[in-house]
Formats: C-alpha cells, sequence, structure tokens
C-alpha cells in the first residue's frame, strides 16, 4: 500500500510518503521516499533494520516495541480488531457499554503506565474500530486516534484514512493525518524492496 502522512504543529505542515509492504509472516517494509529515502524493515521480534540511501548507512536495533506485532497496522491486516492490542500491552477491560449503536470499552492500564494513562477508551461501529483514546490522570486527553474510510482488502476491512491527536501540553498539539491507497496483493506486489539487498559497503551503525 502507499502511504501519505501530513503532520501540523505550531502552524508547519510536514509530509512523508511511502510504500509499506507487508508479508504473512510478519515481516514489515516500509520504502520511505519523501522527503528523505530511506528503507525500513521490522518483524514480530522486534528487530529493526533502518537504511539511508543518501548516506549508506545501515542502522540496527533490537527491540520487542518495534516488533509488528505491536503496530497497529497489524491488527487491521491481520483482522484482530476487538483490541487493537490493548489486551496484549497490559491493558485489562474495565467496561462495556452501548451508545447510540456505538460499542465503547474502558481499558485500564498496567501497572508500569498507570502514572502517565488513568484510561483508555477503544469506540467500535459495527465491528470497526472508529476511535482510540488516552487519558492522564486528570482525565484530559493524551493521544486520540480516529479511524475512517474503512475499504476492503482481501478479506481485510482496513481504514483507509486516519487522523492522530497527540497532546504536548494544553496549549499545544501535534495532529497527524495519514491515507492509505493503492492496495496491492500477492503476484501484484514488487518484491523490489521486500527482497532489497543492503549494499556490502553500507556503513553499519549498531543501537
Amino acid at each position: 500500500m502507499e502511504m501519505l502522512t501530513r503532520s501540523t504543529k505550531k502552524g508547519r505542515i510536514s509530509t512523508l510518503k511511502a510504500k509499506i509492504f507487508y508479508t504473512s509472516e510478519g515481516k514489515m517494509v516500509s520504502y520511505y521516499h519523501e522527503p528523505l529515502e530511506m528503507l525500513v524493515t521490522n518483524n514480530k521480534k522486534g528487530d529493526i533494520s533502518i537504511f539511508n540511501f543518501k548516506e549508506n548507512s545501515i542502522t540496527q536495533k533490537q527491540n520487542f516495541l518495534f516488533g509488528t506485532e505491536q503496530n497497529q497496522l497489524f491488527f487491521f491486516l491481520e483482522n484482530n480488531k476487538s483490541d487493537l492490542g490493548l489486551a496484549k500491552m497490559g491493558f485489562v477491560l474495565n467496561q462495556t457499554k452501548f451508545e447510540d449503536g456505538l460499542k465503547i470499552t474502558v481499558w485500564i492500564p498496567p501497572f508500569a503506565l498507570a502514572r502517565q494513562i488513568s484510561r483508555v477508551e477503544l469506540v467500535h461501529e459495527k465491528g470497526n474500530p472508529i476511535f482510540l483514546g488516552y487519558f492522564d490522570q486528570k482525565g484530559k486527553a493524551v493521544k486520540k486516534s480516529f479511524f475512517y474510510n474503512y475499504t476492503q482488502v482481501a478479506s481485510v476491512n482496513f481504514p483507509a484514512s486516519v487522523t492522530q491527536v497527540t497532546y504536548e501540553n494544553a496549549n499545544d498539539s501535534t495532529i497527524s493525518k495519514v491515507s492509505y491507497s493503492n492496495f496491492k496483493l500477492d503476484n501484484d506486489v514488487s518484491d523490489e524492496y521486500l527482497n532489497f539487498k543492503i549494499p556490502d559497503d553500507a556503513k553499519t551503525i549498531l543501537n
């Protein structure tokens, strides 16, 4: 799929363009071509490599949080939209209610996140997540995500548009709008970047 991200912060707009590839084995390859040309590869275990074409350098990391199973895209692509991975991250379902045809679930964070987050709200409409919100101890929103423009990709109902609002403080926030398009499957997918070979003379940076 192709990804276009536009972010706004303090009146400044930045644009990011990429092609995203995902395999049934959980491998994800992201080829960023604007504003910088980079290739990011990661897997379920959290092994990640970042190749910078201009600098001919590769950065390698290993962190469970970088795993594709921690990425929200994973839960949609794997048709696991019931909790968007909250339970796996240690959140506990506290409340379920229904309002105007919407299913609203409230989740309590694990102990490690209890100081930063008081609760998470997840809203479904006809089985599809449409809202995910994180709230601090004062009840104020820390991050809000809105999922919409659902489109059928093979057997998966996928949100082609996502808007995310991250609140830095009471007077400052970052708004990111992500759109996905040009979905391709199986033999229609070029393997140019999926099987990209890092040049032998690339400088390795361990992190």
